[in-house]
């Protein structure tokens, strides 16, 4: 019965949402599908071979793709603690069997975990139709033959799962961030986003300033790195270059590997003192929001 009450939740986020969220996961590569045969591209004096090319396209697509889908959904976020209130459709909602809590859940888990997991899945694919577009404007048609497909392949497959794992630590590591959002968003309306940025504006410069304690931005600073490592490199090989060997060949079968043990380093990192405090930040804010919605409805 739980899981088909969450479902139904989950649909529900998806039909209301989808259309939008297509949108703005598709917008930027069409256009670029679409002004690709009319533009110029700007490369070195040596072209890069056709599967070099073909894999910064994709991986370019798939990280914009994703950056965009978050920007767009995380600003989003926030209001939704509110949204069956003011519409009055908690009403309804609530007359089914089931709690706040999971329609609270359903909620994040859709414009989080499963949006961003889309994301990289659209991203990803556009990104095959940019690099073939690409690699025919700089290098001629027959240059597809000369693009490594299978080996592009197992890479992204390799690269596709680790941003996959990527993206559910990603979004753990910044949960006390979404659910403080959306528990002052929640119970301050309007005002809880602001009030938020300035409490912490103003507090971090005053213990920062005044009594010389960084604690706020080191707090900060702690999440969105831990957030950036979950995401991608989290053992620093890539930013070093020792993950980028010249030959392609090698790269590509040094990714694989890599990549497993990028995501084993990722996995490691949740055993910190900041991630598991955040999650306990952001259970108090699911918490608030439980709260908000028991006392409003």
């Amino acid at each position: 019965m739980f899981s088909t009450r969450f479902m139904t939740l989950l649909q529900r986020e998806w039909m209301q949402h989808h259309l939008g969220w297509l949108l703005v996961m598709l917008s930027l590569p069409l256009i670029l599908l679409v002004a690709m045969p009319f533009g110029h591209i700007q490369l070195d004096e040596h072209l890069p071979p056709p599967t070099l090319l073909a894999a910064a396209v994709i991986s370019m697509s798939t990280l914009v793709v994703f950056g965009i889908t978050f920007l767009v959904t995380s600003f989003q976020l926030s209001g939704l603690a509110r949204r069956d209130t003011q519409d009055r459709s908690i009403e309804f909602w609530m007359s089914l069997p089931g709690s706040h809590s999971e329609s609270i859940l359903a909620t994040v888990l859709m414009h989080t975990v499963f949006v961003f997991l889309l994301a990289l899945g659209i991203g990803a694919a556009m990104g095959v139709l940019l690099s073939m577009a690409a690699v025919i404007r700089t290098m001629g048609v027959g240059a597809l033959m000369d693009v490594s497909w299978w080996a592009l392949l197992v890479a992204g497959a390799a690269g596709l799962a680790r941003l996959a794992l990527g993206t559910v630590l990603f979004t753990l590591w910044l949960s006390p961030m979404f659910m403080i959002l959306m528990a002052a968003s929640a119970w301050l309306k309007r005002w809880g986003t602001p009030v938020v940025i300035a409490a912490v504006v103003i507090g971090g410069n005053v213990l920062d300033k005044l009594y010389g304690n960084p604690v706020v931005w080191d707090l900060l600073h702690a999440q969105f790195d831990g957030a950036s490592r979950a995401m991608m490199d989290a053992d620093n090989q890539m930013r070093s270059g020792s993950v980028l060997p010249e030959a392609m060949p090698q790269f590509i079968s040094h990714f694989a590997t890599w990549a497993i043990t990028d995501a084993g380093a990722a996995l490691a990192q949740t055993a910190s003192l900041h991630f598991i405090g955040g999650l306990a930040v952001a259970a108090l804010g699911f918490g608030l929001v439980i709260l908000y919605r028991r006392r409003a409805h």
